[in-house]
């Protein structure tokens, strides 16, 4: 991919839109695209944190394996996301999780020390780099009181809904990865997970066929979520 793409690519991405043309050049010549096959690692856990990842295409799973080998899903990446981001300010940082594309991907990676002379140049990719690092912090904050505080039925919910918010309010929707992944992130077993969909859907409130959720009763799916 030459630098023409790249340039044509970088204002997709909240953390590049404002850059002025000169900027958007100078990150472009530096950047590097990769394409990683389903089921490639991006890095390791471990692995040196030395650049930005920005995802062009396909889905990208960050997740760490237990000592006894299971593993938990921490969030999937899609396409006009970015990661990697708060461990490039640390010292000789090393990755806490391991991603890996779970469908063909196409990945700019933008060295650290570029980000860093961007930052110092213009307030505006610092501002919005706080910005992704907050949301970011935030969705961590809602994950621990989601496995702390609320049921697999209030949780299973919850990420339906926000599934339906991302999509414009469709009523059917597909899930982003396997059912087995999803448990993961959700922090329940597969077979909770299962358990879960089937109860919703003998309440009437969805339709589940295959990855594709169907939603009958949107209200009732939200009230049905609030009830302990």
């Amino acid at each position: 991919m030459g630098q023409f793409n790249i340039l044509q690519l970088l204002p997709r991405f909240h953390l590049f839109s404002a850059l002025a043309p000169e900027q958007l050049a100078y990150v472009a010549g530096e950047a590097m695209h990769q394409a990683v096959p389903r089921g490639s690692m991006v890095f390791n856990r471990g692995d040196t944190a030395s650049n930005l990842y920005m995802l062009i295409s396909g889905q990208i799973k960050l997740a760490v394996n237990s000592p006894q080998g299971s593993e938990k899903v921490i969030s999937f990446v899609g396409a006009g996301e970015s990661f990697g981001e708060a461990v490039i300010f640390l010292d000789q940082a090393t990755f806490p999780v391991y991603a890996q594309a779970t469908t063909d991907s196409q990945l700019l990676l933008v060295p650290k020390q570029v980000i860093f002379t961007l930052l110092e140049r213009d307030m505006t990719v610092s501002r919005k780099m706080l910005a992704g690092l907050s949301i970011r912090n935030r969705q961590l904050v809602q994950d621990i009181e989601s496995v702390a505080l609320l049921t697999s039925t209030q949780r299973l919910i919850g990420y339906l809904l926000q599934i339906v918010a991302e999509s414009a309010g469709a009523v059917r929707v597909t899930l982003p990865a396997s059912k087995t992944m999803i448990a993961s992130l959700l922090n329940l077993t597969p077979e909770t997970l299962s358990r879960t969909m089937l109860k919703l859907q003998q309440q009437g409130l969805i339709e589940v066929n295959g990855k594709e959720i169907t939603i009958i009763d949107l209200p009732g799916l939200r009230e049905y979520g609030t009830t302990p």
